[in-house]
């Protein structure tokens, strides 16, 4: 299948494009496609990064699966809040396999459609989470740039 670009347009960057997210049962399930790899992807040993934005470099991995270029990538939301951790934050998800596109993780996110500020019009609902006296709230969304974050706040109960 060709994409049709118009004048103007950039081809996207090599990415895992989103095609369902499920914020259900305590995880957060994200299913697409490998887009813009040049060569065909490797079928095992996958990994879903979970990127801290501040402070840098703090980083989760889970296991992903790829199947011809579809992939599928569940994190569960209590893996969302780790000690060291700030009280809130916002998590960047990433795909990464040490042998694809030389080495470089590969942004989730949603480019290939037709709807634009998906920030403002695709709402996820906000999943909660027992922990330390209070709970925490964790909720995918789309940022400006069109790719998938998460978001985490913890609450702390007053009584």
């Amino acid at each position: 299948m060709t994409e049709r670009m118009t004048e103007g347009d950039e081809q996207p960057a090599p990415h895992a494009e989103v095609e369902q997210v499920w914020p259900e049962d305590g995880e957060i399930r994200v299913l697409g496609r490998l887009h813009g790899l040049t060569a065909a992807a490797p079928q095992r040993g996958w990994l879903v990064q979970c990127a801290l934005r501040g402070p840098r470099g703090l980083s989760l991995e889970h296991p992903a699966s790829v199947s011809g270029e579809a992939f599928e990538a569940v994190v569960p939301i209590a893996a969302l809040a780790p000690p060291e951790a700030p009280g809130k934050g916002v998590w960047d998800l990433y795909l990464v396999h040490h042998l694809v596109h030389g080495g470089e993780r590969l942004r989730v996110g949603r480019r290939l459609d037709d709807i634009r500020a998906k920030n403002t019009i695709m709402i996820y609902p906000a999943q909660t989470f027992p922990a330390d006296g209070g709970r925490v709230d964790v909720r995918p969304r789309y940022t400006v740039h069109e790719n998938l974050s998460v978001d985490y706040q913890r609450v702390t109960e007053t009584t």
